[in-house]
């Protein structure tokens, strides 16, 4: 222990120097903690009473560090930001009281990569305060660390890295600043160290690093990836050149390094060889040599033991662990003379991307077999060898693109999703999985993780979001029901020992068996919370579906069909009752593929009830779409309007085409029906010329404003949809559009000039790339769930507050006045995770006399509070807003659920639109209860007056005044960025 101890005092010789400077000693400091399985529920007090320490010691000289707390497992858990708390107290009681277990895997990678966004996003200003992060884990990461880490330190963070248990020194060290990782042996032994971080705080802030190693090579098109061939060498000498040429052309184009794109080749016929591992420090012109050696060989095509022989030998010296994308590529002419479906499934749950390029006689079936979902994305199929050198530049996109979105698109995307999760806190979701006997153990297994994988994308509780289990084949069991289990823990464990019942397929008596299930849900939540179905078969029902599933929709319940390999697709539309809730896959491990998918449609309906948008589509009608393409563009256009409730109050579009010059097709007031729009879409025609998308960009932002039917206070999107590049310049007149708060989503199809959307869109998450107008049909969920949860509304708040919202309900409002004020609070509510442990409602109405409306533990879920709102009415009378806002003051006690013993921020919002009778004791009463910790936001509407305000909030930031009862809307959104 001494020698552990002695660790912090001793700076271990590195390649990096360091001198000591005269820095300033205050800093930001950030501790992100393991909270994952590796740690375990039985050493996490030890870990919390290691923080605690950490916190007494580092707030020992007052005012000269913020501190924040985030724990990580799967995700990263924010406990409070850096300027939440100044007192050494309320953070201990906080740590005390709030701080629990978590449980999960360990992703460090991650978790650094949500540090960087939610505390220390783009570099430092000045040198006026050090950042540092304190990094406590208990085992190897399951994701890459070193570059989330080298992004952190390019900003000026500095990483101080202790380990314990099963992690390596060698992964501390690459996230730590140069000689500042510790290993420990336990936590206990950790634990005892905690003194000692405060010297090593001291040190790092004095510290200079002076990097001595080379700078990290830059990938050209940031092309890091691992790909690997697997070339069918049974072929005629002629046709081997065209295959040579192929794979030069493609070799060529990455950025062949040890640090960019690594290469594998494996040729076969009835043997495989393997000519190139990833584990070899191969260069571009060593892999050019060995394709230059690629020559014909007679044998058999067997195509499942290429591979095989694949995974285990090339895939199996990857740089999987690092988070770096596989990617296998099979080129073959003939139908393979061995299963290939089993080693396919391998190689893809192995976490390879798989694109199969088929020539001549190749089979169809196999290659959309072995290869990843969507087929249409990654199946080619030529007709003649002499096809495949002009396949390399199309491939070469496609290669770009998989790496490109892997790096940039996929986690945005996910986060993304995952904050939708406020809007769908609750809800009954059932799963009903086929255990019939044409089911592998193994596909079983892929049913089981795809479900694991669902549930973490929802906010699980008893208030929140339920699931439940039934498994059928022509019997059914009930695995687990709704309010069985209320942790994500819990429902894994129960998902893993879920076993297969076996059997025949009858899907109808299932749906049947569900009846009952869903009627006992509705009981127990008073029929207030979404109940949703999702079916999951692999087989053709021995019954009939569509009665049964008919009741269970009479009954509102919202049912999803997933249909696996030879599931039929007209009884999955059946049971679904819609074929936009209909998704189907060829094989059982492609189910991850759609997850997201499934999810976006489940929680559209909920996020999208109440949109307002206004909706421009820009569309290129230039010469090379052609009309078959115009018409899938148009069907695109024509899905994502029927996705969207069309009304004058609600969703407007408005349609431009563009070529040489735009054209006005309809601007956004002009129809206010489905219908209508369908056949003003149906009426276009395709217009020719060249892409001047710039001129289109320009034309389009008047489409935005008033005269062009456009609302004020209501959310602007911008749909572009191209297959070209532009040949002017579309920078400038995107970001104009962007300045006037126009979120762009930008989709171009296979000759679009991905850079060129890229600063269209100023988000790669807002670019959707496909290889094909069919693609299309694939990202209009998620479209659609982007204009519901736009990107700017992405979760960033503290899960712990006591609010309470005092309301003018005086004469002076009229119904549609008081409706805005309701809508006003109902927005601040649904962007709240509602808990009594997370965000807590309570309100008072006024007018001469103050009144209780409810307290802050009257309801403990958002539907409750949202009805409690929308059912209230005025009461008349005048303003007394003094005697109001002291009456308030009592809303916040304990045994009215205030939690400020517990270091809960106590926050209220007074609603006003009159003159106060008892102004005079405003002063006061506001200032008495700032002092006693209660934040103050005022807002007024016209009548209202400014200094009254002022005197409620106590400061111009925390007060607000709108012209008119419509502008309370985006008042809402900027006290949310402020109480969030």
């Amino acid at each position: 222990m001494k020698m552990l101890l002695t660790l912090f005092f001793f700076l271990i010789g590195s390649q990096t120097s360091v001198t000591q400077t005269s820095a300033p000693t205050s800093a930001d400091i950030v501790l992100l903690v393991d909270s994952s399985n590796s740690l375990g529920n039985k050493a996490f007090p030890s870990m919390k009473s290691f923080i605690s320490k950490m916190i007494s010691h580092l707030t020992a000289t007052p005012n000269q560090y913020r501190i924040a707390l985030a724990q990580y497992s799967d995700d990263l858990h924010v406990e409070f930001l850096l300027d939440t708390y100044k007192a050494k107290n309320s953070m201990l009681n906080y740590v005390k009281k709030n701080v629990v277990f978590k449980g999960g895997s360990v992703k460090t990678g991650n978790a650094l990569r949500e540090v960087h966004k939610t505390f220390f996003k783009g570099p430092a200003s000045g040198r006026d305060k050090e950042r540092i992060l304190v990094v406590l884990t208990s085992g190897a990461s399951e994701d890459a660390v070193e570059e989330p880490a080298k992004i952190l330190k390019s900003d000026g963070v500095k990483i101080i890295a202790m380990g314990i248990q099963d992690v390596s020194p060698q992964e501390l060290q690459s996230m730590a600043t140069s000689q500042f990782s510790y290993k420990f042996r336990t936590v206990r032994d950790l634990s005892m160290s905690s003194q000692n971080l405060t010297k090593i705080i001291e040190d790092i802030i004095q510290t200079d690093i002076i990097a001595s190693a080379p700078e990290r090579e830059v990938c050209k098109s940031d092309s890091v990836a691992d790909v690997v061939f697997i070339v069918d060498e049974g072929v005629s000498k002629p046709n081997a050149e065209d295959i040579k040429k192929f794979l030069q052309d493609t070799v060529s184009f990455l950025d062949v390094r040890k640090d960019c794109t690594k290469i594998g080749l494996v040729t076969y016929s009835s043997e495989s060889h393997v000519l190139s591992l990833l584990s070899e420090e191969t260069n571009k012109t060593a892999i050019l040599q060995k394709v230059q050696g690629f020559s014909p060989r007679e044998g058999k095509a067997n195509t499942g033991a290429a591979i095989k022989a694949t995974r285990q030998r090339v895939f199996s010296g990857s740089r999987k662990a690092q988070g770096i994308e596989q990617i296998a590529i099979l080129i073959t002419h003939r139908p393979s003379e061995d299963n290939v479906s089993e080693a396919a499934h391998d190689l893809r749950r192995a976490g390879v991307t798989v694109f199969t390029i088929g020539i001549e006689n190749a089979d169809y079936t196999q290659l959309t077999q072995i290869a990843s979902y969507p087929q249409q994305q990654y199946v080619t199929k030529l007709t003649a060898f002499s096809d495949l050198p002009k396949e390399a530049k199309t491939l070469q996109k496609k290669l770009l693109n998989q790496i490109q979105d892997k790096l940039y698109v996929q986690s945005e995307r996910r986060e993304l999703l995952k904050a939708g999760s406020v809007d769908t806190e609750e809800a009954d979701i059932y799963v009903l999985i086929d255990g019939s006997t044409s089911i592998y153990p193994v596909a079983f297994g892929d049913i089981k993780n795809f479900l694991k994988e669902v549930i973490k994308m929802f906010n699980i509780g008893p208030n929140k979001v339920r699931f439940g289990a039934v498994q059928f084949s022509h019997d059914k069991r009930l695995e687990f029901e709704l309010d069985e289990y209320s942790k994500t823990n819990d429902l894994e464990t129960a998902i893993d020992n879920i076993r297969q019942i076996y059997g025949d397929t009858h899907i109808g008596e299932a749906l049947t068996f569900m009846q009952p299930l869903f009627k006992r849900a509705r009981e127990q939540r008073a029929g207030r919370v979404p109940c949703y179905l999702i079916v999951l078969t692999d087989g053709e029902s021995h019954d009939s579906v569509k009665e049964p599933a008919e009741r269970l929709r009479n009954e509102k319940v919202n049912i999803y069909a997933i249909g696996v390999k030879d599931a039929n697709e007209a009884q999955l539309h059946e049971i679904a009752g819609s074929k936009s809730r209909t998704f189907f896959v060829q094989e059982f491990d492609s189910l991850k593929n759609i997850k997201n998918e499934i999810v976006q449609v489940i929680r559209s309906g909920e996020a999208c009830k109440e949109m307002t948008a206004d909706i421009m589509f820009l569309v290129d009608s230039s010469g090379s779409i052609g009309p078959e393409n115009f018409l899938k563009m148009k069907n695109f256009m024509r899905e994502l309007v029927n996705k969207s409730d069309i009304s004058t109050d609600r969703v407007q579009v408005g349609v431009i085409q563009f070529s040489g010059q735009p054209r006005e097709e309809f601007q956004l007031d002009r129809y206010s029906s489905k219908t209508d729009i369908f056949s003003a879409i149906d009426k276009m025609r395709l217009m020719g010329d060249n892409a001047l998308t710039g001129s289109a960009l320009t034309f389009v932002s008047d489409y935005f404003k008033p005269p062009k039917g456009a609302r004020p206070a209501v959310k602007k999107f911008l749909i572009l949809i191209t297959d070209g590049e532009a040949q002017d310049e579309v920078k400038s007149p995107a970001t104009a559009l962007r300045d006037q708060g126009v979120i762009i989503y930008s989709v171009g199809v296979f000759n679009a000039n991905k850079p060129q959307l890229e600063e269209i869109s100023g988000k790669p998450e807002l670019v959707f790339y496909v290889e094909e107008f069919d693609i299309l049909k694939h990202i209009e969920d998620e479209i659609i769930f982007g204009i519901c949860r736009p990107h700017e509304e992405k979760c960033k708040r503290i899960e712990r507050l006591d609010v309470v919202f005092v309301i003018d309900g005086s004469g002076s409002l009229s119904p549609l006045q008081y409706q805005a004020m309701q809508d006003f609070m109902i927005d601040l509510v649904k962007k709240s995770d509602v808990a009594p442990d997370r965000v807590q409602f309570g309100a008072v109405k006024y007018s001469d006399e103050p009144e209780t409306f409810f307290y802050l533990n009257t309801f403990t879920t958002k539907s409750e509070i949202v009805e409690a709102i929308q059912n209230d009415r005025t009461i008349g009378g005048s303003t007394f807003t003094a005697k109001a806002v002291g009456y308030s003051e009592a809303l916040f006690a304990q045994e009215h659920g205030g939690r400020k013993s517990k270091g809960v921020p106590q926050i209220l919002i007074v609603i006003t639109d009159g003159e106060s009778r008892d102004a005079a004791e405003l002063n006061d009463t506001a200032k008495r209860l700032r002092d006693n910790g209660i934040i103050i936001y005022a807002v007024g509407i016209k009548g209202a007056k400014p200094d009254e305000l002022l005197a409620m909030a106590g400061s111009e930031d925390k007060y607000y005044y709108v012209d008119t009862f419509e502008g309370l809307k985006n008042t809402s959104v900027a006290i949310s960025e402020k109480m969030w």
